[in-house]
């Protein structure tokens, strides 16, 4: 069991960058110290599909990172991935269809299978909207995806489906929740609140 540290990047106008160069890269060098892995949510991606991929890449050659930038259809992988990212993460809030994840799956492995939660699995597409959580993951690991992140919500659901189907498992949640997630049998939490980690600097 590992902690993963969240970051957020928001605020890119056509003006300006919303971060000013070497920026991310000083404060993403402290944390490669501490975490062997770091996951970046591209608000701007997810959001206005206008991803900070130049932010991203500075990210990417401090530590290995986990990059959700808003991937809607298949070669949108590719662009997380230029970035230097280890994984692209498609979710299922931004993915347009079902059948773009088998694509960008042939494009890259790197892909890490996020699940969308509020009140039920989250999705433009019908064949994933609202579908139970281990139906799903069985059509992601078939496609060949092995690595799925879901929401603290969807633990119990996704840690019951790794053990039938054989996947690595994030949980996104508090650093406080570690231990439960480990016994689920989560192999990672994504956390915000990793400061607590970071010891006296």
């Amino acid at each position: 069991m590992f902690v993963v540290p969240y970051m957020e990047l928001v605020g890119r106008t056509l003006m300006r960058r919303a971060y000013a160069r070497g920026e991310m890269s000083e404060s993403v060098s402290k944390l490669s110290d501490k975490f062997k892995m770091i996951y970046v949510a591209d608000l701007d991606g997810l959001v206005k599909n206008r991803p900070q991929l130049d932010v991203a890449r500075e990210i990417a050659e401090e530590m290995p990172m986990m990059y959700e930038g808003g991937v809607r259809k298949a070669n949108n992988v590719i662009d997380m991935l230029i970035t230097g990212a280890e994984k692209a993460v498609v979710g299922t809030a931004t993915l347009s269809h079902f059948e773009d994840l088998k694509v960008a799956f042939k494009l890259s492995e790197n892909i890490t299978f996020k699940a969308d939660f509020r009140d039920g699995i989250v999705s433009f597409d019908p064949h994933i909207a609202g579908r139970a959580f281990r139906d799903l993951a069985g059509e992601v690991v078939e496609i060949g995806i092995k690595d799925i992140v879901v929401p603290k919500q969807l633990a119990s659901e996704a840690a019951a489906a790794k053990a039938e189907l054989g996947f690595s498992l994030g949980v996104i949640s508090s650093v406080d929740d570690r231990d439960a997630m480990e016994r689920l049998g989560a192999d990672y939490v994504i956390a915000a609140d990793y400061g607590s980690l970071m010891g006296n600097e």
